[in-house]
């Protein structure tokens, strides 16, 4: 068996096609991997402004409470600046600009207003409620780099800098391919023997929130011919195939066969729980990857190994994750040859955040995996006490970020 590193190593540095740029709108564009570097064109904000319904002041030392002649009105987009002097002060509106000489800005509850004349509650705190020119920003920061994947909060900042469009790489095109003569497609009858195919839909859905465009290539019977066939018009189609059982050892496993038949195969055991078999090749020249015919190792190792190879061809530039560690509720151990992957749940005990795996860990329990919030990572032959430190790898970041 292979270790997860070994076999990450080796998809990380395989080549991709690059894929080629298109235009979306910006609103539309949050998920989207950026083909390009983008810079602020100007300062954030671009001229000194109000943070607060309020009023301006420049003070008058020998005069702290004031009263502050009121000697003006400014609204968010007045294009006039207005100028104040010592002992006066402008009626100010948020995002409104701030007259020169303006020290402060009162909140108009903090303010007593008598005819033209203002008087404070307390002192002028100099600098308060004045968003600054290039304070939040300055002219030529990096807001996206190219090769990132561009996230919803990230849009209002671009539309500042006036940006209506994106130019963003093209989504790859996964097929999804499920195996097994037992499969029944779903809103249909179940025959006895029979079983839905989770995987397809699962793997379908985790497909497009790692940014490709999806194909649902539908299933095939335990039966070669069809298996190649099938594979042979999905390479024309797809930039990438999926495919889920059929790509171990048995029998009735011809996923590797009509494989090799059409390009070549890469066959390796990976030493996790769940999650041992997984292939990788190429279908007439498009990267193929095998993944287990149990549901839940279907899932995770998509997340370990096959979403990052889609992240990349999506054109998307990896980043490494800061390692998570916390303490577990209840001790766990792992005693087989293999690293494991546990479903947990996030608990807080006595005000400390906590992890609890549950008790169903099968291949095929999916309860656990919808209802997951964390996969523990337990080392092979090892056991770890209630209260010990464990590695954990968010779910939500894993599928989703």
């Amino acid at each position: 068996m292979h270790s997860l590193e070994d076999i990450q190593h080796f998809l990380a540095s395989h080549p991709v096609a690059i894929p080629d740029s298109e235009q979306v709108p910006l609103h539309l564009a949050a998920g989207r991997v950026s083909t390009q570097t983008i810079k602020a064109m100007h300062e954030l904000p671009d001229f000194d402004t109000s943070a607060m319904d309020g009023y301006a002041i420049a003070m008058r030392p020998e005069q702290a409470l004031g009263p502050f002649r009121l000697v003006g009105y400014a609204a968010a987009g007045a294009g006039e600046r207005l100028q104040i002097a010592a002992g006066e002060s402008v009626r100010v509106l948020t995002g409104a600009p701030l007259p020169l000489g303006c020290q402060g800005v009162v909140p108009q509850e903090q303010v007593k207003v008598e005819g033209d004349q203002v008087h404070l509650a307390s002192p002028l705190c100099y600098g308060a409620h004045m968003r600054l020119r290039g304070s939040e920003l300055s002219a030529g920061s990096v807001l996206l780099y190219r090769g990132e994947r561009l996230r919803p909060l990230q849009v209002g900042l671009l539309a500042t800098q006036g940006h209506a469009v994106l130019e963003v790489y093209r989504r790859p095109v996964v097929g999804v391919l499920s195996t097994g003569s037992e499969l029944q497609a779903l809103g249909q009858p179940l025959a006895a023997g029979q079983i839905y195919d989770a995987n397809r839909p699962q793997l379908l859905a985790l497909a497009a929130r790692a940014g490709a465009e999806v194909l649902d290539l539908g299933w095939v019977p335990d039966d070669l011919n069809v298996t190649r066939e099938r594979l042979q018009a999905a390479a024309g189609q797809c930039d990438i195939i999926v495919s889920s059982g059929g790509a171990s050892v048995g029998e009735a496993d011809h996923v590797r066969t009509a494989v090799e038949a059409l390009g070549a195969i890469s066959h390796w055991q990976v030493a996790i729980k769940p999650g041992k078999p997984f292939a990788f090749g190429h279908v007439q020249g498009k990267p193929f990857l095998g993944l287990p015919g149990n549901p839940v190792a279907a899932a995770i190792t998509f997340l370990l190994l096959a979403r990052p190879f889609i992240q990349r061809a999506c054109g998307e530039n990896m980043r490494s994750r800061l390692p998570c560690y916390l303490p577990l509720a209840e001790s766990v151990e792992n005693m087989a040859s293999r690293r494991q992957f546990l479903r947990a749940r996030l608990l807080e005990q006595e005000g400390q955040r906590c992890v609890q795996a549950y008790e169903q860990q099968g291949s095929a329990a999916l309860v656990s995996l919808a209802e997951a919030d964390v996969l523990l990572e337990i080392p092979e032959r090892t056991r770890l006490d209630a209260g010990m430190r464990v590695r954990c790898h968010h779910l939500f970041e894993l599928a989703y970020a």
